[in-house]
Protein backbone atom coordinates (compact mmCIF):
# COMPACT_ATOMS: atom_id res chain seq x y z
CA UNK A 1 0.00 0.00 0.00
CA UNK A 2 1.60 3.26 -1.16
CA UNK A 3 0.09 5.38 1.61
CA UNK A 4 1.76 3.44 4.44
CA UNK A 5 5.09 3.45 2.61
CA UNK A 6 5.05 7.23 2.20
CA UNK A 7 3.20 8.51 5.28
CA UNK A 8 6.32 9.39 7.29
CA UNK A 9 8.60 9.75 4.29
CA UNK A 10 10.13 13.06 3.36
CA UNK A 11 9.93 14.12 -0.30
CA UNK A 12 11.98 16.82 -1.97
CA UNK A 13 12.39 18.00 -5.52
CA UNK A 14 15.20 16.30 -7.40
CA UNK A 15 18.31 18.43 -7.84
CA UNK A 16 17.57 18.75 -11.55
CA UNK A 17 14.03 20.09 -10.96
CA UNK A 18 12.93 23.64 -10.21
CA UNK A 19 9.51 25.19 -9.70
CA UNK A 20 8.63 28.48 -11.35
CA UNK A 21 5.50 30.54 -11.87
CA UNK A 22 5.29 31.97 -15.40
CA UNK A 23 3.71 35.38 -14.89
CA UNK A 24 3.01 35.93 -18.58
CA UNK A 25 1.10 32.68 -19.04
CA UNK A 26 -0.06 32.56 -15.41
CA UNK A 27 1.00 28.91 -15.17
CA UNK A 28 2.98 26.90 -12.63
CA UNK A 29 5.93 25.17 -14.25
CA UNK A 30 8.30 22.39 -13.28
CA UNK A 31 11.57 23.10 -15.06
CA UNK A 32 13.73 20.09 -15.90
CA UNK A 33 16.70 19.60 -18.20
CA UNK A 34 15.31 19.81 -21.73
CA UNK A 35 11.72 19.67 -20.48
CA UNK A 36 9.08 21.96 -19.00
CA UNK A 37 6.02 20.50 -17.30
CA UNK A 38 2.92 22.67 -16.85
CA UNK A 39 1.43 21.96 -13.42
CA UNK A 40 -2.07 22.50 -12.15
CA UNK A 41 -2.44 24.49 -8.95
CA UNK A 42 -2.74 21.44 -6.68
CA UNK A 43 0.35 19.74 -8.13
CA UNK A 44 2.33 22.97 -7.76
CA UNK A 45 1.17 23.34 -4.15
CA UNK A 46 2.23 19.79 -3.32
CA UNK A 47 5.62 20.12 -5.01
CA UNK A 48 6.27 23.47 -3.31
CA UNK A 49 5.96 21.68 0.03
CA UNK A 50 8.46 19.01 -1.05
CA UNK A 51 11.35 20.79 0.62
CA UNK A 52 13.13 17.82 2.19
CA UNK A 53 11.90 18.72 5.68
CA UNK A 54 8.19 17.85 5.71
CA UNK A 55 6.63 14.41 5.77
CA UNK A 56 3.88 13.32 3.41
CA UNK A 57 1.49 13.48 6.38
CA UNK A 58 2.41 17.12 7.02
CA UNK A 59 2.13 18.00 3.34
CA UNK A 60 -1.31 16.37 3.16
CA UNK A 61 -2.54 18.25 6.23
CA UNK A 62 -1.29 21.56 4.81
CA UNK A 63 -2.89 20.95 1.41
CA UNK A 64 -6.19 20.03 3.07
CA UNK A 65 -6.07 23.15 5.27
CA UNK A 66 -5.29 25.28 2.22
CA UNK A 67 -8.18 23.81 0.23
CA UNK A 68 -10.51 24.40 3.14
CA UNK A 69 -9.36 28.03 3.46
CA UNK A 70 -9.43 28.68 -0.30
CA UNK A 71 -12.95 27.39 -0.72
CA UNK A 72 -14.13 28.82 2.59
CA UNK A 73 -15.70 25.50 3.50
CA UNK A 74 -16.75 25.45 7.12
CA UNK A 75 -17.97 21.86 6.89
CA UNK A 76 -15.00 19.58 6.20
CA UNK A 77 -17.35 16.86 4.95
CA UNK A 78 -17.34 18.69 1.61
CA UNK A 79 -13.61 17.95 1.27
CA UNK A 80 -12.17 14.49 0.66
CA UNK A 81 -11.33 12.77 3.92
CA UNK A 82 -7.73 12.91 5.11
CA UNK A 83 -7.09 9.23 4.33
CA UNK A 84 -8.24 9.66 0.72
CA UNK A 85 -6.17 12.81 0.27
CA UNK A 86 -3.11 11.10 1.76
CA UNK A 87 -3.51 8.19 -0.66
CA UNK A 88 -3.95 10.55 -3.64
CA UNK A 89 -0.95 12.70 -2.69
CA UNK A 90 1.16 9.60 -2.03
CA UNK A 91 0.25 8.23 -5.47
CA UNK A 92 1.09 11.58 -7.10
CA UNK A 93 4.46 11.71 -5.33
CA UNK A 94 5.24 8.12 -6.29
CA UNK A 95 4.56 9.03 -9.94
CA UNK A 96 6.82 12.06 -9.60
CA UNK A 97 9.51 9.84 -8.08
CA UNK A 98 9.14 7.35 -10.95
CA UNK A 99 9.74 10.24 -13.38
CA UNK A 100 12.85 11.24 -11.42
CA UNK A 101 11.40 14.62 -10.51
CA UNK A 102 11.04 13.99 -6.76
CA UNK A 103 13.27 12.10 -4.34
CA UNK A 104 11.52 10.39 -1.42
CA UNK A 105 13.47 9.53 1.71
CA UNK A 106 12.32 7.36 4.56
CA UNK A 107 11.85 9.43 7.72
CA UNK A 108 15.21 10.26 9.25
CA UNK A 109 17.31 9.37 6.19
CA UNK A 110 17.33 12.65 4.29
CA UNK A 111 20.57 13.46 2.54
CA UNK A 112 21.58 15.34 -0.58
CA UNK A 113 22.40 12.28 -2.67
CA UNK A 114 20.21 11.13 -5.55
Amino acid sequence: MVESILADSIPRLAAKARLKFDKVREKNLLLLPEKVVVLNETAASILTLCDGRQTVNTITEKIRASLKADTEIADTSALPDLKTMKADISEFLREMEDQGWVVIHKHGSVDNKE
